[in-house]
């Protein structure tokens, strides 16, 4: 379905139904986008409150991706997996030319699945073009590119793409035994972020090695344990600052940093920006 994409212009269409009751599934935007701009540069802690995930898959060129500390280059047959707010930012280079289909949603039964999705397919995950995800992508940009509005068929459209990506999202990347041992980390984690943990208090709960657990960590999540922490608490320092007036120090301290200096500095390098300057600007 994707050569229908080849020669095409630039096409976006955000999907908009003013006073309509809200869908549990449901489309904000999107897109055919051939880009060669270096202006094209998007952080995910700068694109206001609300919660909405994307799935961008690129047809040809390539951009680059920051998540979890970590930097990619995002490649033909590669998707990005993003939700939002969050710390990740994705660019084109100057001199580069990116070519992709994007579907941004929203809803509460996305935002539910979305980070199992994830957790099973990493935040850039390599998907054939004749792959279920791709074929269910192109056909709602397709769809809606050709003016589908009904609301609910533009909600079973969303429904069904991230339906078709949890399903690949539950095809095992390792034996479910190793799977079983990273989600027990990963649970361990989730819950206790703020205190001191490191790769070796993970690896024990899992039960292996540092060297195997960080392997199998990094293929099941798309990043290393180590930035993962460090993601969890940037994400829930980036909630306390947009909803409560709790001091630096504070949120600092409940979010697992030994102190102001380092949690600002942190905050900058995965945000662009310090803690005070992105809670003043009210995204």
């Amino acid at each position: 379905m994707l050569t229908q994409f080849q020669g095409l212009s630039h096409r976006e269409r955000a999907v908009l139904f003013p006073g309509a009751v809200p869908l549990y599934a449901m489309l904000s935007s999107v897109g055919f986008m051939r880009e060669t701009s270096a202006d094209y540069d998007w952080h995910g802690l700068r694109r206001g409150r609300t919660e909405f995930a994307l799935f961008q898959y690129t047809l040809s060129g390539s951009g680059r991706l920051r998540v979890g500390g970590v930097e990619h280059e995002v490649g033909p047959g590669q998707a990005m997996l993003l939700q939002f707010p969050e710390a990740n930012r994705y660019w084109l280079p100057t001199g580069q030319v990116w070519e992709f289909i994007y579907v941004s949603l929203n809803g509460s039964e996305v935002m539910r699945w979305w980070p199992d999705i994830v957790r099973g397919l990493g935040s850039l995950a390599v998907l054939a073009p004749d792959s279920e995800p791709v074929r269910c992508a192109a056909r709602t940009v397709t769809a809606v590119l050709d003016g589908l509005s009904d609301p609910f068929a533009v909600s079973a459209e969303a429904y069904a793409l991230v339906m078709a990506l949890a399903a690949a999202a539950r095809r095992p990347v390792e034996d479910a035994l190793k799977a079983a041992a990273i989600e027990r980390a990963i649970s361990y984690a989730e819950v206790h972020f703020a205190a001191p943990i490191d790769v070796e208090a993970l690896a024990a709960i899992a039960g292996l090695s540092r060297y195997h657990f960080t392997r199998l960590f990094t293929a099941h999540t798309g990043t290393s344990p180590a930035a993962w922490v460090i993601d969890r608490r940037i994400r829930e320092a980036g909630k306390l600052l947009r909803v409560t007036e709790m001091t630096l120090k504070a949120i600092a301290a409940s979010c697992g940093f030994r102190d102001v200096h380092t949690f600002g500095k942190t905050f900058r390098q995965r945000t662009g920006q310090s803690p005070g300057n992105y809670r003043r600007s009210g995204v």
